[in-house]
């Protein structure tokens, strides 16, 4: 059938030929269009719900509001983890369901959430603000831009923010654009305590003034003959001026009193701020764009400029647009590079087979290297894949593979030809004789890479494109080496072509007395195969145990910690210390910070902070990748001085899952004391370890608090109430709301507070008065109240549901997560435990255990796949049993490469090693195929020896072209490094003792005895 379809294709070779080259243009025009990004997606499948509880303590805010929200939300059945932050004032619950769920299925998740969450409002306190879903936790923005102006205010930087933000939204593949770092502006009425007590006045009737005259409300319709008239009146305040007309009654002078006659009324802005943003040292708003589904991020960062340099045209002279973090210029960098790693691939592979076949075989096979990358450029477009760091990784790696049938077919039809047979003939039995093992061994290659594919981790889903290109790749190239390269080989080749019969080489001769010298003495093979397997497993044990390395960008984040409960305002001033001596550095191109709340996610692979006064974080972006550690050195050893209160952490980006520290130890149990004491302990413990550092705890540090205890029997009987306190309170030190102005579009909050000096001095609590809701004179705060200065504990972090706390560490320069966890295990498990207390360790090693797990999963039914293919093959157990022992042979290569090395056994090393097992099977099939032909026909230990040998050259170039084009891979950074050698080394020694072991281990299964 095979070669009739030859037969046909030869005959019909301009219709081939035009139907390959039609391929190749598509596969041109495939790529022009292929979408691009720096690194493959994945789903993020956490949503975040926020509540606010404006008063509440930690331990408050935990029990009214996180606990029955919690116990609701446990109700999904795809949850998998719920965590909860309760703080003062704030409950933030992060919401995660399992791998297996993503897309359609993931937004009904949130709805089922959003659901819930309705159904606990009203279990909630009524003070309660919220509770919100975030399920928009996971979106990416690509383009994070800065509007920035010296001279021009925060609310003319808003309007022109917010001008832009439209203008955006109207631009091709916008999904979303949001604004970071808005002040919030407010219109403040400040008057001192002493001064309304001379005029009489009290909070209350200024409150109702206020409110009675700035109130939007219906005031009915009337009827004019057939029309009906809305009845509308007057009376809001239309600017600050007239706000500060506002006439109020004076109980003690009968007179009307004017607000500006003891109040100073201003326009401001929240103060302080809850967040603020500065870009190259100046104050500035930020703008985050995020792609729709789909969107080439170059193509769109490219429109989108051609829009802000639009816009900026029609700007007043002094309004910037900056780029804070663009991810095109990372996209176009690391696209850029895999292009020249795979041309620079291409090249080593088609010069080594030129080299090893000659110019006109050499050619025929290369040809196929260029048609099946188009052609997989192809089938990458119509089944939605995009240019990234793997995919473009997969086609270097496959390079070596796809070359090996076009070998086989091209080699097998050279020997024919130079022993005589005819051209068209030649053809047609070359590939009846090698198609289904060649596509028995394509079929495996492709399975050792499935387990790739039938994860549903977060990891499996970052390498998912490996496999598809793969297969991609794989398959393309069988339909070359069965229908194009017999055909072009007619074309081309004639019986003087090529390098010469094989059998005639003196290294064909030495291999071949080599085999045959196995053949009679197999036990001594196959027993130094095994003990060779076995060094090696050991070998492993020595190998250090990564997850990820770092991504290679050129910027990295200072994450900066003052004590709990410090001000924003020192944040700020310690942040801008630390920001100039950044701007002086001469490789930093531009510093962003962000005070009061982290980055937003400009790069997945992050995880965005809550918003915190004592938290800052700055974004630093550098000439070069090479850069990032010198800089980074610098800083360290900057902040080791000066900063003696601030946890300062300085640190690289992450490649793959997040996780917020590499090394997190979680302890939980229900008592707040008990779990701060086992901590502390477990804190020594870890402190010790010298891989350890940046080691804190996420519960963070007590805070001072003023505590004013209310004698409830005082109160009653001076007519106040705790809500007249908390009121009295709350305006005397953070202002009290009173109202909304309107301007245009504009809603801005009136706020009433007393000057900063009264504000911010505890001592105004000793004089501070409280004004009866009924009516009266004021009462002394201490007539009613004792005031205490204590500690409160100001976070409060649960995992499922129960209260937990984690030890959160970085690791030392050359540490690894296993190696520390590995030594700590013991002195930690030694730490004794109370009753319902637990440990469980989290961070790299937790997520890099999990992504093995998922894909060690499905290796037992790829295994079976594996089998049953090579069962329908060759119809033998014991042939089978043959070709699946060769795999382990690979293992031996892989410890010596990465030993040799010193690159760690991490995930790509892991997904190299599996993928190994599919290039060493596809060898061993074809092997066994030729053995068994020489069998058939004669049955002797020579004839299976040459069978054996005429293999060896096929093995060895295959293995070579996978090496030799695997090297820009190996020399291109620490993701693809470990991988890449893994594979060059394990199939260069697996290629050998395939060649000496294989035939040895055939002839001692099959019990063949030499003959006389």
């Amino acid at each position: 059938m095979l070669a009739q379809l030859v037969r046909g294709a030869i005959s019909r070779n301009r219709f081939v030929g035009f139907l390959v080259l039609l391929v190749a243009l598509l596969g041109v025009i495939a790529f022009t269009r292929l979408g691009q990004l720096e690194d493959p997606e994945f789903t993020i499948r956490t949503a975040i719900v926020m509540t606010g509880y404006p008063g509440a303590d930690a331990e408050r805010v935990e029990q009214e509001v996180t606990e029955p929200l919690e116990k609701q939300i446990q109700q999904l059945g795809e949850l998998e983890s719920i965590e909860s932050l309760s703080r003062n004032g704030t409950s933030i619950i992060y919401v995660e369901v399992k791998d297996q769920y993503g897309g359609e299925q993931l937004r009904q998740i949130w709805d089922e959430l959003n659901k819930k969450v309705i159904a606990a409002r009203a279990s909630l306190p009524d003070s309660v603000r919220g509770p919100r879903v975030n399920d928009d936790y996971g979106d990416v923005y690509s383009m994070l831009l800065s509007v920035e102006g010296s001279d021009y205010s925060y609310a003319e930087l808003n309007d022109v923010a917010d001008h832009l933000q439209q203008r955006l939204l109207r631009v091709d593949d916008v999904a979303k654009v949001d604004l970071f770092g808005d002040q919030g502006e407010r219109v403040f009425i400040e008057t001192s305590r002493s001064k309304i007590a001379e005029l009489g006045l009290t909070p209350v009737l200024v409150v109702d003034a206020l409110n009675k005259q700035n109130v939007v409300a219906p005031s009915g319709v009337t009827e004019m003959g057939s029309r009906r008239l809305r009845i509308n009146t007057t009376g809001t305040f239309e600017s600050v001026a007239e706000l500060a007309r506002l006439n109020i009654h004076s109980p003690v002078t009968g007179e009307l009193v004017q607000l500006r006659d003891f109040a100073e009324i201003r326009r401001g802005y929240a103060d302080p701020p809850d967040a603020s943003l500065r870009h190259e040292g100046e104050s500035a708003l930020a703008l985050g764009v995020v792609p729709a589904e789909g969107a080439n991020v170059v193509e769109l960062t490219e429109r989108v400029q051609a829009e802000l340099d639009r816009i900026e045209a029609s700007m007043p002279i002094g309004i910037e647009f900056g780029a804070i973090a663009l991810q095109s210029e990372e996209v176009e960098q690391a696209v850029g590079e895999f292009l020249i790693n795979l041309i620079t691939a291409v090249a080593i592979v088609l010069a080594v087979l030129m080299v090893s076949l000659g110019l006109r075989t050499g050619f025929v096979v290369g040809l196929g290297v260029p048609l099946t990358i188009l052609a997989t450029f192809m089938g990458m477009y119509l089944m939605g894949f995009e240019l990234h760091r793997v995919s473009l990784g997969a086609l270097v790696i496959v390079l070596g593979m796809i070359v090996d049938n076009a070998i086989v077919i091209s080699e097998l039809m050279q020997v024919k030809m130079q022993r005589g047979t005819q051209r068209l003939k030649a053809a047609a039995e070359s590939v009846q004789e090698t198609a289904w093992p060649l596509l028995a061994a394509t079929a495996i290659a492709v399975l050792a890479f499935a387990p790739i594919a039938l994860t549903n981790t977060a990891t499996g889903e970052f390498t998912r494109s490996l496999f598809w290109v793969v297969a991609i790749s794989l398959a393309i190239s069988w339909l070359l080496a069965i229908f194009a390269t017999p055909l072009m080989n007619y074309w081309l080749l004639d019986s003087k072509s090529g390098l010469g019969d094989p059998a005639d080489r003196p290294f064909y001769q030495k291999a071949h007395q080599v085999i045959s010298a196995s053949l009679r003495r197999p036990w001594i093979l196959t027993g130094g195969a095994i003990i060779v397997f076995t060094a090696s497993v050991v070998a492993f044990s020595f190998l250090p145990q990564t997850f990820f390395p770092p991504a290679e960008r050129s910027q990295f984040m200072v994450d900066y910690w003052l004590p709990e409960g410090s001000r924003i305002e020192q944040t700020s001033e310690d942040m801008a210390r630390i920001e100039q001596r950044l701007l002086e550095m001469e490789a930093v191109t531009d510093v962003t910070a962000f005070i009061g709340e982290g980055a937003p996610r400009f790069y997945l692979p992050m995880i965005p902070r809550t918003p915190n006064p004592a938290f800052g974080q700055i974004l630093v972006n550098v000439e070069t990748k090479e850069d990032v550690d010198p800089v980074m050195a610098n800083i360290r050893e900057h902040l080791k001085d000066g900063y003696p209160e601030a946890e300062p952490r300085v640190r690289s980006m992450q490649l793959g899952e997040p996780v917020r520290f590499p090394l997190q130890l979680r302890l939980s149990g229900p008592d707040r004391e008990e779990l701060l004491d086992i901590a502390a302990n477990l804190e020594a413990i870890m402190a010790e370890h010298s891989g350890v550092t940046n080691l804190r705890h996420n519960w963070r540090q007590s805070q001072p608090r003023v505590t004013i205890d209310v004698d409830q029997d005082r109160a009653r009987r001076a007519g106040v109430t705790t809500n007249s306190i908390n009121q009295a309170l709350n305006t005397a030190f953070a202002g009290q709301g009173v109202g909304i102005f309107r301007e245009d579009d504009k809603r801005l909050p009136i706020v009433w507070r007393f000057p900063l000096p009264e504000r911010t001095d505890p001592s105004e609590l000793e004089t501070m008065v409280v004004w009866p809701e009924r009516g009266g004179k004021p009462v002394p705060l201490t007539q009613v109240a004792d005031v205490e200065l204590n500690w409160e504990r100001p976070i409060i972090w649960r995992h499922n549901r129960e209260r937990a706390i984690t030890l959160q560490a970085d690791l030392a320069k050359g540490a690894t997560a296993s190696e520390v966890l590995a030594s700590l295990a013991s002195d930690v498990q030694d730490v004794a435990l109370p009753s319902g207390y637990e440990l469980q360790w989290d961070g790299e090693v937790h997520q890099s255990t999990e992504a093995r797990a998922g894909v060690l999963k499905p290796v037992p039914v790829i295994l079976g796949l594996m089998v049953l293919v090579l069962m329908a093959q060759f119809n033998s157990f014991r042939r089978t049993l043959l070709v699946m022992l060769m795999v382990p042979l690979g293992l031996v290569g892989v410890s010596v490469g990465l030993l040799l090395f010193q690159q760690p056994f991490g995930f790509m090393a892991l997904l190299g090693t599996m993928s190994l097992s599919g290039m060493i099977i596809r060898n061993a099939v074809v092997m066994v195929q030729k053995m068994d032909m020489a069998l058939a026909e004669s049955g002797t230990l020579e004839a299976i020896g040459e069978a054996a040998t005429s293999r060896v050259r096929p093995i060895l170039l295959t293995a070579a072209t996978t090496m030799l084009g695997m090297l820009p891979l190996a020399v291109s950074g620490p993701f693809w490094a470990p991988m890449a050698l893994a594979i060059m080394f394990g199939l260069a020694f697996a290629a050998i003792l395939t060649i000496l072991v294989l035939p040895a281990g055939y002839v001692q299964l099959l019990g063949i005895q030499p003959r006389e």
